[in-house]
């Protein structure tokens, strides 16, 4: 099974068992000309990743900028339209059960509020990061949880490593990072991991299970929007996790 795709991969719609997964469904908008979204069964998160998308639901009709993230409910519509040349916007969907609220969710407001933008980690062990929960537990979707996280230049995240494959499958699109490449690792067994991979913009690595540490290079910190999704309708649990023992019991 392959877990590691490029950017370029990723413009037509991957569905889960394509990536590995069982729920979490993908794909990237190179936005030229408008396109028409249904979102259909799916609650769907946008995440524009370059430039500035305009999108359009028919009773909302605004711009979304760099990091800001749209939440589209299931048995929606939405047009999306480059406001400056060259924008990006990802797409993660996920199975949803129930009727859930539009949202154009801003970085600024994010970023501004420390219930939603935290820092992890310490520069002694370095590990410090920080990490925007935009879909968070309190957030009303179904399996969703999105947020954004940003290392120290040549600095780990995801540490200690931690998994919560009972609970959650994952996704990291790696964003926002120039020229510098990233380290991911993805693994039950460290003498025989999922996956070891070199990380660059665009990349995107799913998570099927195992630990999932990551590290930036010296050339830069590594960046990457996250897209949990629930197994279970409604079970949305951020700090749903276990921590690889050998590293300690104490999430940092």
């Amino acid at each position: 099974m392959k877990y590691q795709f490029r950017a370029g991969e990723l413009l037509k719609k991957k569905q889960p068992s394509q990536i590995g997964l069982e729920f979490t469904s993908l794909q990237r908008f190179e936005l030229g000309m408008p396109v028409k979204i249904q979102s259909g069964p799916e609650e769907i998160c946008f995440v524009v990743i370059r430039g500035v998308s305009g999108f359009d639901t028919g009773s909302v009709k605004d711009q979304a900028s760099f990091r800001d993230m749209i939440y589209l409910p299931r048995n929606s519509n939405i047009q999306l339209y480059a406001v400056e040349p060259g924008s990006v916007v990802m797409a993660y969907g996920a199975p949803a059960h129930r009727d859930t609220k539009f949202a154009h969710i801003h970085f600024e407001e994010i970023d501004q509020n420390t219930h939603n933008h935290k820092e992890y980690g310490d520069a002694l062990n370095n590990c410090h990061r920080d990490v925007w929960h935009y879909i968070n537990d309190d957030f009303d979707a179904c399996r969703l949880m999105m947020g954004l996280c940003r290392g120290d230049t040549g600095g780990w995240t995801s540490w200690p490593p931690h998994e919560h494959s009972e609970e959650k499958e994952e996704i990291y699109t790696y964003f926002n990072m120039g020229d510098a490449f990233g380290i991911q690792c993805v693994y039950e067994d460290m003498a025989n991991p999922i996956i070891i991979a070199l990380v660059r913009e665009g990349d995107i690595i799913s998570i099927p299970r195992g630990y999932h540490p990551n590290t930036g290079s010296p050339a830069g910190a590594i960046s990457f929007i996250y897209c949990m999704v629930s197994k279970k309708p409604d079970d949305r649990k951020f700090m749903d996790l276990r921590i690889q023992k050998i590293y300690g019991e104490t999430f940092k």
